[in-house]
């Protein structure tokens, strides 16, 4: 069958992996089946079946992968042939299948694969192993998050011997830090920065606004705000069920901190599960909208806690908006999630600080002094990311897509494009480049 591998085992045995994708293209199967052992005992079939995980993806699954990205698959098609033949990117973007596709076309585009450096952030990915393992098949190399100054270092020397000029790709803020923290002399060697969230820009305020690099802000475009928000606020909900699937929400209360594109959506999509929903945000127009949309308001957030009294608080501000003395009027059991970066968006040591550690599956489990119980999902990881997808491949395109044409803006227009941040020249590029064009004639009305 299409996507299938025979293995020869010792003494005869014989395993069959079968590849497939469902009808809808969301979701990836790999499947071993060991038909005869042969010489393997229990633990050689245990380290097989493990091994399984770690299998770069097929070419059938890459079809499919790449069927359901036709935008930034199709990318090469409609831009300068070899645009990007002397580039060398530096990626740290979330290690799922749609990162592949964006992969593929940065080569289709000219970027040859030894010329990529590619941070894995470690996260709690569906797939994460086949990702890495992909990658590294590719000649792409693969480097721990935790070692970002040390793989920066080998790319500018990789990328000098080559000719090329390195450009940084990041979803979250972990690589421009680094290089003007560590390496502040190579920063003029790098064409600019493509950063996807907002998380990743708000990592940038401590250096002021006269940023050394130019800055492509496919996070706060117009762009990633109209398509992306809800995707990504209906993944969270969703894995938040899968991870509880015995907990009943209807009629519970529930708390959103930040009311910014994804706290927006993420607060809509809760009260849809008929959910009593209460909002904080620490801007006023933000509060206000809120308030306007209907939503319970507070402007403490220990206050708003302590009256509304939530089973479920979702933080969405890409800082920090849960310290542990928001927790004290808490009476009940509640589970706390964030949808933004990688434990900032909850302050995890103070929510330990003086309470019991439960041992739980979901999370890391605390019953605080006070003698509410808090469950933290995920272990304060994104809830749309953990042990999932995130959102649907067709959701992701256009954003994987925007990345792309970042990098191109920033190559084409090298040594001219303005340093800094300026997300009005961002959105110029974008909607001028013909990308939501054909969103629309992809996904938009079929006469």
């Amino acid at each position: 069958m299409p996507g299938a591998r025979v293995l020869r085992l010792p003494g005869d045995g014989e395993a069959v992996l079968t590849a497939g994708s469902e009808q809808s293209g969301q979701r990836l199967t790999l499947t071993a089946a060991i038909l005869a052992p042969g010489d393997l005992g229990g633990r050689g079939q245990g380290r097989l079946l493990t091994a399984v995980g770690a299998l770069p993806f097929t070419a059938t699954e890459m079809a499919d992968l790449h069927a359901q990205m036709p935008l930034t698959s199709r990318l090469a098609g409609w831009q300068p042939a070899g645009v990007l033949v002397d580039v060398a990117p530096v990626l740290a973007v979330h290690h799922m299948t749609d990162f592949l596709v964006l992969v593929d076309a940065l080569c289709a585009l000219g970027v040859a694969p030894a010329a990529m450096t590619v941070l894995d952030k470690r996260y709690a990915y569906r797939h994460t192993q086949r990702v890495d393992a992909h990658l590294r098949a590719q000649g792409v190399t693969v480097a721990d998050w935790r070692a970002a100054p040390l793989a920066i270092a080998g790319h500018c020397a990789r990328a000098d011997a080559a000719g090329r000029r390195p450009v940084l790709i990041d979803d979250g803020g972990y690589l421009l830090p680094v290089l003007l923290d560590e390496y502040p002399d190579l920063v003029g060697r790098f064409l600019g920065l493509v950063e996807q969230t907002t998380s990743g820009i708000a990592k940038l305020a401590r250096f002021g606004p006269a940023l050394p690099v130019p800055v492509f802000s496919v996070a706060e475009s117009r762009l990633k705000a109209t398509i992306e928000s809800y995707g990504v606020a209906d993944a969270a909900v969703r894995n938040l069920l899968t991870l509880l699937p015995q907990q009943k929400w209807e009629g519970k209360p529930a708390v959103v901190l930040g009311y910014g594109r994804i706290g927006e959506q993420v607060a809509r999509v809760l009260r849809d599960r008929r959910m009593r929903v209460a909002v904080h945000d620490s801007e006023m127009v933000r509060l206000v909208a809120a308030h306007e949309a209907g939503f319970t308001t507070g402007r403490s957030v220990r206050r708003l806690l302590a009256t509304h009294q939530p089973v479920l608080v979702v933080g969405a501000t890409g800082s920090t908006s849960l310290r542990g003395d928001h927790l004290d009027g808490l009476r009940g059991d509640c589970f706390l999630a964030s949808v933004t970066s990688r434990a900032r968006e909850l302050a995890l040591d103070e929510i330990a600080d003086d309470a019991t550690v439960l041992p739980v599956t979901a999370g890391l489990r605390y019953h605080r002094p006070g003698g509410a119980t808090v469950t933290v999902l995920a272990d304060g990881y994104p809830l749309n990311f953990h042990h999932a997808e995130s959102l649907p491949n067709s959701y992701a395109d256009v954003v994987m897509a925007a990345l792309a044409l970042g990098a191109i803006a920033l190559s084409q227009y090298r040594d001219r494009y303005p340093a800094g941040h300026n997300v009005a020249l961002t959105d110029r590029i974008l909607e001028s480049s013909g990308l939501l064009e054909r969103y629309y004639a992809e996904h938009g009305p079929t006469t």
